[in-house]
């Protein structure tokens, strides 16, 4: 980021400002001013916290404006990662009176972002505080600010007190004296304050990843890891140690992986967090699972299923017996799904036990059990043991291993509903898991009832959420064309505070509900492939994960780029209609929207089969030219596709010269600023993204963590342009997500040759 010159001198006042770019009528200022002057000096509230108050203008309205009269760069800082050692060189009282922070601070100069940057007063004290000469401003919403704050003193008190720690290690305490001495200590309230600091941001795991420079804590939330903070190096293992401790592993065992897991209070909140530790290059990596132990077990009707799914679950669940599978990766849901279904059975008359590993979430009227595989209780012994305690409805944790598969068959062909998990992509694979695990096709098909296949998409933000367009690549990539759009309005996020600027809050699954009915089973007896399940599958009205994401994404509870990102189909299996151009599954013979042959060598006319070499139809005397594949109406004809580039650089002359370097290799769209790259890639099929380090209102880098956020460009290209040689600099980029960094100046063949390696892996379409 290059920010500009001191500010002081731009002496405009907030409310000009927001009426000269008609944000704020005159009149609505007037009266806030009013209703400022009424109050007492001490208890006066700021412009900008009444304005937002009162509901005239958001704070992202306000941060923009501001921007763009002053000239100022914006800096979004709700997935940044900021220094504590220069958010702590002003002082707390000072930072939240005029909601500033410090982003960085080397050379006497200062970054600086602010709410309001047309506070004199603010820049006076802060360098007053801090005695730098020079403060660069950037401007950020007063909400993140804030966040950020509190953050860095929570995080950061204990963060600055463990640097200057020696690289000692943390041993058990075993009375009480010496225990309320290490509790005190500055590497045990660090480790609190991070349990405590996740846990309030609604996080699902906690990432503390030692680098050669330091050790990196993130937080993933709604399925996503942000940036938080960087400890130093030195005290790294006294604080994984200190979480070992938690969580009763040993502190003396560095060189395997331990699982274990710990409990704490939240604001009156009881989180349960499960604890894997495992060796690296670098030191101990520790991922932490939270589990919030107030949330009570979502009623089967409300966890997300169609009406058309739901009344199959439950004709299952009525059934006498049969083992209920639910599948998908780790992280889905699946255990929350299988708990709503246990729940649904909690009745007096049954006798629920189940066999997890963990127990995740107590159930009242459920004898749970804890696999301890060292103690000889592994899921297959475990089972036996059940099946001798007279139960009705079995919960079997995962199924591993033949053994615990057999089990599980066999006691649901005695009479016993049982609940399991497999980790596979979709329904019909999780048959044939079975297969391949050593189970015979015929005990499959009668005791299977239903296959469940889930993922997690995220939900649209509620606070943002604005009609789109999605773009037609993306129409492409799902097998969709534009009628399948018309007449609805599909919503996104366009970024708020509430959802950290990402246009997504919270979650919600998407299914796959496949009932094992008689031509199932005799598909499964006969020919048990994948292809074949699937297919007796679909005929059976049986929907997939990707067209029932694609209906909710059409009801405007998610975004059909987010579908997109959690459903992904081998692109070696897929299959156009030459027709339509929709996707068609394998195995169908016809198209279900326009009847036009899938297969190649059938005729067009008279659907006749033809060989590959014949110039024309035996039967009804078609040339093969008639039979050659047709465009789908509105799409250009078949064949290969110039890559697209764009170039996001403010310096026309560097843009010019890019677009004149890379004629031979794609076509090039020129941006230059952050915000029209981002429309950019937004609208058009851009396959690599050229970015300059330093933009007029976003840096390079964090342009790149927006590109790798958004679902479009997850997996896009991303080339960083910089003249600096700052290996930090560098460092960071690359963790923000570039694939390459090329040095100022380059010549145009080196930078021809880097960009066609990196396109190699875009295929044209």
């Amino acid at each position: 980021m290059s920010p500009p010159d001191d500010v002081s001198s731009r002496r405009r006042k907030l409310g000009e400002v927001l009426v000269e770019t008609g944000v704020l009528s005159e009149q609505a200022l007037l009266d806030c001013i009013a209703a400022q002057t009424d109050e007492l000096p001490r208890a006066r509230q700021r412009l900008g916290e009444m304005l937002v108050e009162r509901g005239l203008v958001s704070e992202r309205d306000i941060a923009t404006s501001l921007a763009r009269v002053l000239n100022l760069p914006t800096a979004e800082l709700t997935h940044a990662s900021v220094s504590p050692d220069a958010a702590r060189l002003i002082p707390r009282s000072v930072s939240e009176r005029y909601g500033v922070i410090a982003l960085e601070s080397a050379n006497d100069q200062m970054t600086l972002a602010m709410s309001d940057p047309t506070d004199v007063v603010a820049l006076d004290d802060v360098r007053l505080y801090t005695r730098v000469r020079t403060i660069h401003v950037v401007v950020s919403t007063d909400t993140a600010i804030r966040n950020q704050l509190k953050r860095v003193w929570s995080l950061g008190e204990g963060a600055a007190e463990v640097a200057s720690m020696d690289d000692v290690d943390v041993a058990p305490v075993f009375d009480d004296e010496a225990a309320a001495v290490i509790n005190d200590a500055p590497v045990v309230r660090l480790a609190n304050d991070v349990l405590r600091d996740a846990s309030r941001s609604l996080a699902s795991d906690i990432h503390l990843e030692p680098e050669r420079t330091g050790l990196r804590i993130r937080y993933r939330v709604d399925g996503l890891l942000r940036d938080v903070m960087t400890v130093p190096r030195g005290p790294m293992a006294a604080l994984t140690s200190r979480i070992k401790i938690m969580s009763g592993l040993d502190i003396a065992e560095r060189r395997r992986p331990q699982d274990g897991r710990t409990r704490l209070e939240v604001d009156g909140v009881q989180v349960d967090a499960r604890v894997s530790t495992l060796p690296t290059m670098h030191g101990e990596k520790v991922v932490i699972r939270l589990l919030t132990r107030t949330e009570g077990v979502v009623p089967l009707a409300r966890v997300g299923l169609s009406e058309r799914h739901l009344e199959t679950f439950l004709e299952a669940l009525v059934a006498p017996q049969g083992l209920i599978l639910v599948t998908g990766p780790t992280g889905s849901g699946k255990t929350s799904t299988l708990y709503s279904a246990v729940s649904q059975l909690r009745t007096p008359d049954r006798n629920l036990v189940s066999l997890e590993d963990p127990v995740e979430m107590q159930l009242a009227g459920v004898s749970q059990v804890q696999v301890h595989e060292r103690a000889g209780l592994t899921f297959a012994a475990g089972l036996r043991s059940i099946l001798r305690q007279d139960p009705d409805v079995i919960l079997v944790g995962e199924v591993r291993d033949q053994e615990t598969a057999d089990l599980a068959l066999r006691a649901s062909l005695t009479g016993h509903i049982v609940f399991s998990t497999l980790h596979t992509n979709d329904a019909a694979s999780a048959v044939t898991r079975l297969v391949d695990m050593g189970v015979e096709p015929f005990l499959i098909a009668s005791s299977l009832a239903l296959v469940v296949a889930q993922r997690l998409v995220r939900r649209v933000c509620a606070d943002c959420a604005a009609p789109y367009v999605p773009s037609p690549r993306t129409l492409e990539q799902l097998g969709m064309v534009g009628a399948d759009i018309e007449g609805r309005v599909l919503m996104r996020g366009s970024g708020c505070d509430a959802c950290g600027s990402t246009g997504y809050r919270g979650r919600r699954a998407i299914f796959e509900v496949m009932p094992v009915d008689a031509r199932l089973r005799a598909v499964l007896t006969a020919s048990p492939s994948e292809t074949a399940i699937r297919k007796a599958a679909r005929a059976a009205g049986s929907l997939s994960l990707r067209a029932d994401g694609i209906a909710k994404a059409l009801h405007g509870e998610t975004t059909l780029e987010e579908v997109l990102r959690v459903t992904q189909v081998d692109a070696g299996t897929i299959v156009r209609c030459h027709g339509c151009h929709r996707i068609v599954e394998e195995g169908m013979t016809y198209c279900p929207w326009c009847s036009t042959s899938v297969d190649e060598h059938v005729c067009r006319s008279c659907s006749a089969r033809l060989e590959s070499d014949w110039r024309h139809c035996p039967w009804c005397r078609a040339e093969v030219a008639e039979n050659s594949p047709r465009s789908a109406p509105g799409l250009a004809p078949a064949g290969p596709r110039r890559p697209t580039i764009v170039i996001i650089d403010d310096e026309e002359s560097i843009c010019a010269f890019v677009t004149a370097a890379l004629v031979d290799v794609a076509d090039v769209i020129t941006a230059l600023t952050a915000e029209e790259g981002l429309r950019v890639c937004a609208v058009e099929q851009v396959d690599l993204a050229i970015l300059d380090l330093n933009l007029p209102d976003l840096s390079g880098i964090e342009l790149t963590r927006l590109l790798r956020a958004d679902t479009r460009t997850t997996l896009m290209p991303l080339v960083l342009m910089t003249g600096t040689a700052d290996e930090g600099l560098l460092d960071e980029a690359r963790r923000a997500g570039v694939d390459d960094v090329i040095a100022k100046p380059v010549e145009a063949s080196d930078l021809e040759r880097r960009v066609q390696v990196l396109l190699g892996s875009v295929v044209p379409q």
